[in-house]
């Protein structure tokens, strides 16, 4: 995940990064950095790509590597919108009321599904070539049997099927009930304070 082409005693934290010739380019390096994350250690030595064999290794490093970066970055953007609601709520006791707080709150829902999305490519790209570690490998888990793409088509057509029946309800029930533009008296007159 971290595009550590050898095995480096108080290895760096890269940040973003491009993978290729057998080491990672244009990355901002912290000295020390992954050492420390992944061993509490600043001068520990840790193993990379260089301690696999060729043929065990992740066929796309860049993307293993930019997909684990940008899940993280979201993550703790998450974390600090939430630490932002958090410090507003104990200081004034009311949500944030800014502009850029309403639009990162917009945007939060979507970047949580994206880093969700990312957290997989991590995941299955980085496991590469295999399906369960130095157990079976991709290739020899795939299915040979002849007719697979058949249910791969059913299973897609049903989907398609779901999601158009599913904008068409979602569709009549926002035009069956008139929203009003604005309150009513009939809206508030039987309610009673007491």
């Amino acid at each position: 995940m971290e595009g550590l082409a050898k095995t480096t005693k108080g290895a760096p934290e890269a940040l973003g990064g491009i993978f290729y010739d057998g080491s990672l380019h244009y990355a901002i390096k912290i000295p020390d950095g992954l050492s420390l994350l992944a061993r509490l250690n600043p001068h520990a030595t840790i193993a990379e790509l260089d301690s696999v064999p060729g043929s065990d290794r992740p066929p796309l490093v860049t993307l293993v590597h930019l997909s684990f970066d940008a899940m993280v970055a979201i993550g703790f953007g998450l974390l600090a919108l939430g630490a932002w609601l958090a410090w507003s709520w104990w200081r004034q006791r009311e949500l944030p009321r800014t502009p850029w707080f309403l639009r990162a709150v917009a945007v939060s829902g979507v970047a949580a599904v994206v880093a969700t999305e990312l957290g997989w490519i991590t995941t299955e790209v980085g496991r590469q070539p295999w399906i369960v570690y130095r157990v079976l490998r991709v290739a020899n888990a795939v299915n040979p049997e002849p007719g697979i793409q058949y249910g791969f088509w059913a299973v897609v057509g049903i989907y398609a099927i779901l999601t158009v029946v599913t904008v068409a309800v979602l569709r009549q029930m926002t035009r069956s009930v008139p929203v009003p533009q604005e309150p009513r008296p009939a809206d508030v007159e039987s309610y009673r304070v007491t």
